[in-house]
């Protein structure tokens, strides 16, 4: 599901029932890193915890160079709520173009 999807979407019955983690246009900041911000939506139908998103990047032969986790806020996440996550990378100079994003969870398990 691409993020130009997301515009034709009104509620979260039409959303697929996953955890779905998108990423935004990769930017440069001052210090001229590499810097992606994304969101998690959470539509599994139950609450999850302990949430961290990871991201590879892959060179021009779809080889990946190296990747980096971080945990999104909040990390804990109720049916049908959203967090964001950002990535700063020192080691990147330009944008991002060749990436993959992926997040890992537990169901939280509150009664």
């Amino acid at each position: 599901m691409g993020i130009e999807e997301f515009p034709e979407i009104e509620t979260f019955q039409k959303l697929p029932k996953r955890l779905i983690v998108k990423g935004g246009d990769s930017t440069i900041d001052a210090k001229g890193n590499a810097v992606l911000s994304g969101i998690v939506i959470n539509n599994l139908g139950q609450p999850v915890q302990g949430i961290k998103v990871y991201l590879v990047v892959f060179d021009d032969n779809e080889i990946p160079v190296f990747n980096v986790t971080t945990v999104p806020f909040p990390d804990v996440l109720p049916q049908g709520r959203i967090a964001s996550f950002r990535f700063s990378i020192p080691s990147q100079k330009k944008r991002l173009e060749n990436y993959y994003l992926y997040a890992n969870w537990k169901y939280e398990d509150t009664v």
